[in-house]
């Protein structure tokens, strides 16, 4: 069954009109809890196209009190950016970030998007936000607003960024890349890596996390963060090195971060984001969407175990693609945050404080 989908202008035409905007996409009904309102969050949202489900993934994060930057690719098309900026100018806690990159796959400008959306954030004096959870479009919430803040107070400051030490990534840090904006590619230039600064053990993990404010300004602010920040820019995937790194080495002080008695990072303070990644073998998870990347795009049959994942995003859904799933997805988030489900908490206290 095919399903037809408002197109970016007509998304922009939309919220030309910002009551009719805010009406049509429920943007005036919110149950909001005092809690709620003392823990406000900031997020960090990157877009490349189909403005369609960047709005969905907003309206099921969005709180008046809460802060979103929106880092829309500068590449992108005329109408994704006309559209983002007419919300924007619709939800006075949503900005287009000030800075935009020209991002490439795998280079560095997928990661100063973010820093620049986070610089963006600590600049913000409107809303004293604890965390900051940046996502990609693509992503969606398992958790309600309300859910989200009751884990956030668990980690009462603890960041949520998978780190490890994965040997088989060197060949990303080894080695120097570049990024050729005339091909849309990153392209190795031949030349040999030079060490990292500070003698630091560059680690793995997700582009992915939950920051607190304080490792935030710790990452875009101290000398020894920036100059490791600085060594990535000609690595491969520094995303996903970047901020791994600075958890990884505990010497360098980065604030919450929870170790273990090995030294290295707490591995069940890992609860930002669930991925399906595709593998073989008897024991392998069964998606039931396709795979883009080796990454499950789920399928309506994914939904059943999907919403009992524990983490607080699920990556990830296209909305043109088996577009029930995402639909359904919409639907039992809405209910759960209307109604008065109750809330394991008792999971994550013993997850992150054990």
């Amino acid at each position: 069954m095919e399903y037809t989908f408002l197109s970016d202008s007509e998304i922009e035409e939309l919220a030309m009109n910002c009551d009719k905007f805010l009406n049509t996409f429920d943007y005036n009904r919110f149950i909001v809890s005092q809690i709620e309102l003392d823990f406000p969050i900031a997020y960090s949202i990157l877009t490349y196209k189909d403005v369609v489900q960047t709005e969905k993934l907003l309206r099921a994060i969005y709180r008046p009190h809460n802060v979103y930057c929106i880092h829309v690719d500068r590449s992108s098309g005329l109408s994704l950016h006309n559209a983002i900026k007419a919300i924007s100018k619709c939800l006075s806690n949503v900005f287009v970030a000030s800075t935009l990159e020209d991002v490439i796959y795998e280079g560095y400008s997928r990661l100063k998007a973010d820093i620049n959306c986070m610089s963006d954030l600590l600049n913000y004096s409107d809303v004293n936000w604890k965390y900051i959870i940046n996502l990609p479009s693509q992503e969606y919430p398992l958790k309600t607003n309300s859910e989200i803040v009751k884990v956030l107070h668990t980690l009462n400051g603890t960041n949520s960024i998978e780190s490890y030490y994965y040997e088989a990534t060197h060949y990303r840090i080894n080695q120097t890349y570049q990024e050729n904006y005339k091909t849309s590619k990153l392209e190795l230039t031949g030349e040999i890596k030079a060490p990292p600064p500070h003698n630091v053990t560059v680690a793995k993990g997700s582009a992915y996390g939950t920051f607190s404010r304080r490792f935030v300004e710790f990452a875009l602010r101290n000398p020894k963060a920036r100059d490791i920040l600085k060594w990535t820019e000609d690595t491969l995937s520094p995303d996903e090195t970047f901020w791994a790194t600075l958890a990884f080495n505990k010497n360098l002080g980065a604030p919450g971060i929870q170790y273990s008695d090995s030294g290295v990072p707490n591995p069940k303070s890992w609860i930002t984001v669930g991925v399906m990644w595709q593998s073989k073998g008897p024991t392998r998870e069964v998606c039931h969407g396709m795979y883009v990347r080796n990454i499950c795009v789920f399928g309506l049959g994914d939904l059943n175990k999907i919403v009992h994942e524990k983490t607080l995003f699920i990556n990830k859904f296209y909305h043109y693609y088996q577009p029930f799933a995402l639909m359904c997805m919409e639907e039992w988030h809405f209910n759960k945050t209307f109604t008065n489900v109750p809330f394991e908490s008792y999971y994550y206290n013993r997850l992150i404080k054990s």
